[in-house]
Parts: structure tokens; C-alpha cells; sequence
């Protein structure tokens, strides 16, 4: 096998709530546990200051980045109804809607974001003094957050990926899975019809479906050397392998 170095910034996200909408609910507007990959791309523009709907924003969509993720707190979500106006107040109508809507929130979440791609050092450095341009928040503007910096580290490339099962210490596409190796005591569950890709506005193609553990514990999976999309797997220093996409 050949190693590769790699350089890789790692933060955290926490909140009291978040709201990742699965765009197929209505009644009920269910969310997804974790943040889809078009949202954390969302989340890295507003740290930068791009307007994902600008010739800007496009080519930032385009950039080569890979992005990993790891739960650090149990997935825990609630039901809660709540008033959501119409838009009619914004422009002084009178007729606008007052609609009670029953939302599902995550509680607590906690995550650890991995990043490399063209926008690291950057990044890195704003993340670290705190700074961000837009706002950010976990999937609704209601749910604020604030990146935490841990390190911008080296990692090590595995490629051609061994054929034995890794021990992922993030979430991984269904999609890059060849076999999951099933272990007594873990929660191992499917984010089902994630978004993979946001083409600017509204537009999004493909979705992907994603595995996890519930409590964040690592998933023992023999992983696909051709998924449908581009990806990097790493060690870290601590041996722990992460997949990236």
C-alpha cells in the first residue's frame, strides 16, 4: 500500500438543536441526524463569505473538496409543534398565515467536521480566530452554531485501499460499501436520500444513502475501490481511518 501525506483541518460543531429538513415531509417536517454534504458546503461558504447563488458560488461548488464526518454525541431527536408565518408579513400583506407545524429536531447534536480541499488554509485560519462572514447554523437559521477549531494535521492517504475491513471512524456512503462487518452492542442505522450535490439556487442531483452508529462509535466496513463518486480515505496519527467525499 502507498501513503500519501495530506494535509487536513478538523473543528466541531455543536448546538442545543438542529433541523437537516428531508425535503420529501410535509406534515411533519423530519430532519435528517447529521448534516447532508450540500449543507456543510453551505456551512464553509458563509465562514468564507460566498454567496452560493453568484458566479462565485458556482465555482466554490465546483472546487474539489472533501469533506468527512463523525458524530460525537448520540443521536437523539424530539417532535415539537411550532407557529411558522407565511411570508406575507415580510412584504406587509395582509393575508399571510399563521400555521402551527410539527418540526423534528435533533437535540444536542455534536459533530466533528474533516476538511481538505482548496479552501484549508483559509479555513483554518478563520475558524481558528472565531470569524465568520455569514452567520452559520446547523440546517435552520434557528439553530445557530459557532465552528470550534481543533487542528490542521497530517494524515496519510490509503490508497489502493487494503482489502481486509477498516474500522471508519465517520459516516460513509452506503454507496462506497462493499460489506459491513456486523458487531454485538452497536446501533448501526441508514440516513436514507441525502442530497449529494448543490448545483446553486435550489438545485440538487443525486442523493446517496449513508451509514452511521447512533451513539458515533466507528463502523467495520470493507470499503469500494470505484463508488459513483470521488472520495480519499486517511489514517490519522491516532490510526483512526476516516472517509472523505
Amino acid at each position: 500500500m502507498r501513503n500519501n501525506r495530506i494535509q487536513l483541518l478538523i473543528f466541531t460543531l455543536r448546538g442545543k438543536l438542529a433541523h437537516f429538513r428531508q425535503p420529501d415531509t410535509i406534515i411533519t417536517q423530519a430532519t435528517y441526524p447529521f448534516p447532508p454534504r450540500p449543507t456543510l458546503h453551505g456551512l464553509l461558504a458563509s465562514i468564507l463569505g460566498i454567496n452560493l447563488s453568484t458566479q462565485e458560488g458556482r465555482s466554490f461548488l465546483d472546487y474539489e473538496h472533501y469533506i468527512g464526518l463523525s458524530l460525537l454525541a448520540p443521536v437523539r431527536t424530539v417532535c415539537m409543534q411550532m407557529s411558522l408565518l407565511g411570508k406575507g408579513f415580510i412584504s406587509g400583506e395582509t393575508d399571510f398565515f399563521n400555521r402551527p407545524t410539527v418540526v423534528e429536531l435533533v437535540v444536542e447534536p455534536h459533530y466533528r467536521v474533516f476538511y481538505t480541499g482548496k479552501c484549508l488554509h483559509e479555513l483554518a485560519a478563520r475558524i481558528r480566530c472565531r470569524q465568520s462572514v455569514y452567520h452559520t447554523y446547523l440546517g435552520s437559521a434557528y439553530c445557530l452554531t459557532f465552528p470550534e477549531y481543533e487542528d490542521v494535521v497530517e494524515a496519510n492517504l490509503l490508497y489502493p485501499l487494503p482489502a481486509n475491513y477498516l474500522d471508519v471512524h465517520t459516516v460513509v456512503p452506503r454507496e462506497a460499501v462493499a460489506q459491513v462487518g456486523i458487531e454485538p452492542g452497536l446501533a448501526y442505522a441508514a440516513a436514507r436520500g441525502m442530497p449529494y450535490r448543490h448545483c446553486g439556487g435550489r438545485i440538487f442531483e443525486d442523493t446517496v444513502n449513508v451509514l452511521y452508529e447512533q451513539t458515533g462509535k466507528s463502523i467495520k466496513v470493507r470499503l469500494k475501490e470505484n463508488p459513483p463518486f470521488p472520495y480519499q480515505v486517511l489514517e490519522l496519527e491516532t490510526g483512526e481511518v476516516i472517509y472523505l467525499w
